[in-house]
């Protein structure tokens, strides 16, 4: 019942209905508000405008796709009614998106680039809006609210086509939304002013260079004089300074902490990347041409041709869902958006469909209705493009990138037909996956591609063979890609016709304008290239580049592994390309095929990012030159090259990576201590930052496991100083799930889980290529990673035959069946993989444990709860007491004691004399202290106050006891009779609170 479309849109209205309603209406002079016919009238006679929307209803003959809403007619006769918002732009969609199903086709002596410009000229200016400050994402109630304000206005004031209706659709939401909480208002920055203690320094420093002339020419007699208040200043001065510093380093502090609680992973990730910064220094004409020049195609309507032999696949098994979008595929795309994503030009957030269900529900059914009439609104057809900084003081166009900010209705609507396409795809293996990895689910792309490029260069080394390796990159991918690219591809992969309908249309009328803080370009249609952004943009690039990627196989075969199966002779994530092969002659033939279908393609490569790698018997050979678009390729010997998170250099070799991963780890756990956070919350940056950057070169790179050792020492000497722990701590116990468990994870436990997810990555790969070619997985002598794999999945099968053994005191029965090796998926394998060996890792901190006597004096304690820290603790535990809890839990407090061990001093128990009193004497167990009472104190108070409360209670209940005679209970005797009498209801008892007793018992 829930996926069939609700109609809305069959409201039947008149003259006095529609006087009531609040609709969108608009006035002649460009006002335009939601209101009621009485609103409009109150507006044309404040402002004495003649309203030339303002129109009686009337009745038209409705046509495709077109509600029973109020029409009407303005100058140009078209059939509108006040309540669309944009007359002269929909004077335009109109004629060219709802024409009649048997209206003449359009005499083709129209030039199609006059008729584009001229609709770009007509558009409206492109209008900024404001931020609207939402409610909390916990005020549930406010949202429900608003919800039901919302849909209930929608159902009202939406009239005329669909089109129509979208193009309403979120400048209502948006007008009542910042109606009813506001806009964000961004505060000017205030020229700061000197303060008192300022001033008084520069007073004091034009007091002490006026003394210093006063100095040089005064006399012997004069100068004793001018010494001692030369003294004076300067004591004055530096105590001003001093204070000064402090207050500077208190503000420094405040505004670091208050950035840090706003948003923590932003503030977090600001202290380790590259500062950026700049404002684009340009005129808003030059901007404009630029624009103009990037996005603009002279033959964007001239066909392709052919590209040459590039075999079509067969027709599809698998069919395309072209039914309408169903709800819970709405939901589901909404569901996996971010709710912090910035809005489009409508200025509305995922937040608003996230929070709203009936708002949703109503913009899920018109674009059913949209996916059926296959027109795509204008409003899904506008993008603002915001500029971002690549370095710091970044202010020419070369030093910013631009992503598109495009509307949240037209993302959810692509988003399905996205997820469709990509399950088509797969589903007839249109996709080859062997060799495009990039925006296909279920594949470790990144991970395979680096991984099968490097075990190839290393088998080349190992076997003393040959090998010509050459990496390629695309100049501007997405915005060259020709949308005669991608009609060529959606027809050459079967996609249906109204699919390819709706695509067409909507990259037909793609507009972009861009922001910038001083002012905002006028529109420019994209007549070349995918906006960044778009959520349908990435499978149609894959799609696109997968009909060159076809083409290219053709030439040449790759490498055959020594079982009989080839490799691909090309790898390619998105628009990165990589060519492996034997033989140079082999090399070229592949690369002039590549450069002739780009240049079918109307694309280019870029020589000077690209770069070519060739071997001859194992050992580099820097004499091969390859071309690429009529320009050498520069050698990795020249110039190292990062492709998909691995650099690769002229040594071919990991073996310095170790010190350059922990440099990286060095510098930026001294940006984070550099910070003026709290410790707690500077190990918190370090968790959540750094480390999950640390892991990614660990994962791929050949590191060994004494190299890690040395970036887990490192890393926890600041946790240590950070939470007050002393040096001595041991990391059995940062890291270690013992009796007070942190979450912390180490560095060398996530090393080697990382190895462990990586074999199980490369050994059950998807990819038959990649499971065949078995590549290894080094890490050195002392660890290996293979054998812990094996290790682990022995254990794991010994555990199945054990079958589910029961720990702890809990029933038979009463935690969850483990998941069985033998029924185990994919995906379950590698987990149940990661978690033996983690505890594998776990039994070795144990043992270690053990073997220390004082800090592991916890592994002999029985019956003693453990207590696990998490990440909610650690933010509500204040610094001294989660210090102090730690400390206390290994034995590691400066009592008498451990400084008699550490120092060699004496010192004897104030209140009983013990001489070095241990931690737990002064704890719990000075007898002096627990006869005086100071040890249970607090536990006393606050049972004291109990006390005092409850007796007041017991004094008023029995002073209130129930008037009235007792009866007494009659029992019967062994034959006796009942005697039944008057039932009377009992009476209620009451309790020491001085209140009656609920039926389910006291309290």
């Amino acid at each position: 019942m829930e996926e069939g479309p609700t109609r809305t849109d069959q409201t039947v209205t008149n003259a006095r209905t529609t006087a009531n309603e609040k609709i969108h209406r608009k006035c002649g002079c460009g006002w335009e508000r939601t209101t009621t016919l009485r609103g409009l009238h109150i507006h044309m006679g404040k402002k004495k405008c003649g309203g030339g929307s303002h129109m009686q209803p009337c009745t038209a003959p409705k046509r495709a796709g077109q509600t029973n809403g109020i029409q009407g007619q303005v100058n140009n006769h078209s059939a509108i009614g006040p309540n669309v918002a944009d007359v002269g732009r929909e004077k335009e969609e109109e004629r060219d998106v709802d024409e009649p199903q048997g209206a003449n086709p359009v005499a083709p002596t129209r030039d199609p680039r006059t008729e584009s410009s001229q609709r770009t000229r007509s558009l409206k200016k492109p209008l900024r809006r404001n931020k609207i400050k939402w409610p909390k994402a916990n005020e549930s109630e406010e949202w429900r609210k608003l919800d039901e304000h919302l849909s209930g206005l929608l159902q009202t004031a939406l009239r005329g086509s669909v089109e129509a209706k979208l193009n309403l659709f979120g400048k209502i939401l948006y007008e009542e939304c910042s109606n009813r909480y506001g806009e964000v208002t961004i505060r000017e920055a205030v020229a700061r002013t000197k303060g008192r203690r300022e001033k008084e320094i520069d007073d004091l420093v034009a007091s002490r260079r006026q003394l210093r002339k006063r100095w040089r020419k005064a006399d012997e007699s004069e100068k004793e004089g001018l010494k001692v208040l030369w003294d004076e200043i300067r004591s004055s001065l530096a105590n001003l300074r001093r204070a000064e510093r402090i207050r500077r380093r208190r503000k420094r502090k405040e505004k670091e902490r208050s950035s840090f609680f706003r948003n923590p992973f932003r503030h977090a990730r600001g202290l380790l990347e590259e500062k950026t910064s700049g404002t684009l220094d340009v005129s808003k004409e030059d901007l404009e041409e630029h624009i103009r020049t990037q996005y603009s195609d002279p033959a964007r309507n001239n066909p392709l041709g052919s590209p040459g032999y590039v075999p079509r696949p067969t027709e599809p098994s698998a069919m395309f869902d072209t039914s309408p979008p169903k709800l819970s595929e709405v939901r589901q795309v909404i569901q996996r958006a971010r709710s912090a994503s910035a809005p489009g030009p409508n200025g509305i957030l995922y937040k608003l469909y996230k929070n709203c269900p009936r708002v949703l529900k109503l913009l899920w059914t018109l674009m059913r209705v949209t996916w059926n009439k296959q027109s795509i609104p204008s409003e899904w057809q506008r993008a603002v493009a915001v500029s971002i900084p690549k370095q710091q003081n970044a202010k020419t166009i070369e030093q910013f990138r631009s992503i598109a900010l495009l509307n949240v209705m037209g993302k959810l609507f692509f988003s399905v037909m996205a997820r469709r396409m990509t399950t088509y795809l797969m589903e007839n293996n249109y996709i080859d996956t062997s060799c495009q990895k990039a925006g296909v689910p279920g594949f470790p792309g990144c991970v395979e591609h680096a991984s099968m490029i490097w075990e190839q260069i290393q088998t080349t080394k190992r076997e003393k063979k040959d090998l010509h390796v050459i990496w390629l990159d695309l100049a501007n991918a997405y915005g060259s890609v020709p949308h005669q690219l991608i009609a060529y591809a959606l027809e050459f992969f079967y996609i249906p016709d109204n699919i390819r309908t709706m695509i067409m249309n909507y990259f037909q009328d793609m507009h972009m304008c861009f922001a910038l803080k001083k002012f905002t370009t006028g529109w420019q249609q994209l007549e070349v290239g995918i906006a960044m952004g778009c959520s349908i943009s990435p499978i149609l690039f894959v799609a696109a580049f997968e009909v060159i990627l076809i083409g290219a196989r053709q030439v040449v075969g790759g490498i055959r592994l020594p079982a009989g199966q080839r490799l691909p002779p090309l790898r390619s994530y998105m628009d990165d390309i990589t060519c492996l092969l034997r033989t140079a002659p082999c090399t070229s033939r592949l690369l002039k095929r590549l450069d002739e279908l780009i240049i079918w393609a109307r694309m280019n490569f870029k020589p000077q990012k690209s770069r070519s790698l060739s071997l001859r018997k194992g050992e580099r050979n820097d004499r091969v030159t390859f071309t690429i678009g009529g320009e050498d390729i520069p050698r990795i010997v020249d110039q190292p090259i990062r492709s998909l998170g691995r650099l690769y250099t002229s040594r071919l070799s990991d073996k310095d990576m170790g010190k350059t991963i922990l440099q990286q780890l060095s510098e930026g756990l001294s940006k984070i201590d550099s910070s003026q956070l709290p410790g707690k919350h500077k190990v918190w940056c370090y968790h959540f930052t750094l480390y999950p950057r640390v892991m990614w070169p660990l994962k791929l790179c050949e590191v060994t496991s004494s190299a890690v050792s040395r970036m887990e020492a490192k890393a926890s000497s600041f946790i240590r100083k950070w939470l007050g722990l002393p040096r001595c701590f041991s990391a059995a116990g940062l890291y270690g799930q013992n009796s007070l468990q942190l979450p912390l994870k180490s560095n060398t436990l996530g090393y080697r889980q990382e190895k462990a997810r990586l074999v199980m990555e490369l050994r059950d790969s998807s990819d038959r290529t990649v499971k065949e070619a078995n590549a290894r997985v080094a890490t050195g002598r002392k660890w290996r990673a293979e054998e812990e794999v094996q290790k682990a999945m022995g254990r794991l099968q010994h555990q199945e035959v054990v079958g589910m053994v029961q720990t702890g005191r809990a029933g038979l029965g009463w935690s969850d069946p483990p998941v069985l090796w033998s029924k185990a998926s994919r995906k379950e394998r590698k987990d149940l993989v990661v978690s033996e060996v983690t505890r594998i890792e776990q039994e070795e901190l144990r043992v270690k444990s053990v073997a220390q006597g004082q800090q592991g004096r916890w592994t002999t304690w029985e019956g003693v709860a453990s207590r696990a820290i998490n990440w909610a603790d650690f933010w509500k535990l204040p610094q001294a007491r989660l210090s102090f809890l730690i400390r206390a839990t290994y034995d590691t407090l400066p009592s008498p004691r451990n400084l008699h061990q550490w120092l060699g001093t004496e010192q004897s128990c104030d209140l009983c004399g013990t001489i070095n009193a241990s931690l737990q004497h002064v704890l719990s167990g000075c007898k002096t202290a627990l006869t005086q009472g100071r040890l249970t104190w607090r536990h006393d108070q606050v049972l004291r106050k109990l006390a005092e409360v409850l007796e007041k209670c017991r004094q008023e209940a029995n002073s209130q006891r129930p008037s009235g005679s007792q009866q007494r209970i009659h029992f019967l005797r062994q034959g006796e009779p009942a005697q039944h009498s008057s039932k009377r209801p009992p009476s209620k008892p009451t309790n020491i609170r001085g209140g009656v007793e609920d039926e389910s018992g006291p309290g």
